[in-house]
């Protein structure tokens, strides 16, 4: 992967990375033609995207936070491929265990002993190895994050299409199709709805 050195750590090149990631989610959705095989396929991409995303952000988090706080590392949000609010607020769930608790200037400005003080009380591990492994979690992440993202207004056009004319299928129908919940499938045909202004 190109990058370049921060830290002594790699910086994934998460603009492209994910932008592969979409390119080839839209091109292998925008050619299949039934709406019904591409509700299904739209579906697949998300739960194994939903599934990627489960088994490595929370690894990830604790690796930069380990970083952070134990070794002093700053600038992980290229790293995490994060703009620095959200970067920020990892730092808050981190400490405080809410997303929305303030992050004081003394949080920002902590001396080396203070950080690590603040980690074990927040319960946060050490990880020895978090510089070798947070670029490949925030690689992972960062593309499962995109497939994502470019899947669901193929999966939501395609469930709303299933429910009109000449398919008419119920939801129950359609849930079935893609393995997911009637709920779900009445989320996403109004999120497509929403998108043409309905």
């Amino acid at each position: 992967m190109p990058a370049a050195r921060h830290h002594n750590l790699t910086v994934p090149d998460h603009k492209t990375l994910r932008a592969d990631a979409e390119r080839q989610v839209k091109d292998e959705l925008g050619q299949i033609p039934r709406p019904d095989d591409r509700f299904k396929r739209a579906c697949e991409i998300v739960q194994q995207a939903d599934l990627e995303i489960a088994a490595h952000a929370e690894e990830r988090n604790e690796a930069a936070m380990s970083l952070w706080f134990y070794d002093g590392v700053r600038g992980l949000g290229n790293v995490l491929g994060m703009v620095p609010n959200a970067y920020r607020q990892m730092r808050r769930i981190a400490l405080y265990g809410e997303r929305n608790a303030p992050l004081t200037v003394d949080d920002e400005r902590m001396s080396a002993e203070e950080r690590q003080a603040a980690a074990k009380k927040a319960g946060l591990p050490h990880i020895k190895d978090a510089a070798g492994r947070l670029p490949s979690l925030a690689a992972t992440v960062s593309v499962a994050t995109a497939r994502r993202k470019a899947a669901m207004p193929f999966l939501q056009d395609a469930a709303l299409a299933l429910t009109e004319e000449p398919y008419g299928w119920t939801t129950d129908r359609i849930s079935e199709l893609g393995d997911t919940t009637p709920k779900y499938v009445r989320d996403v045909k109004n999120a497509a709805m929403r998108r043409r202004g309905h």
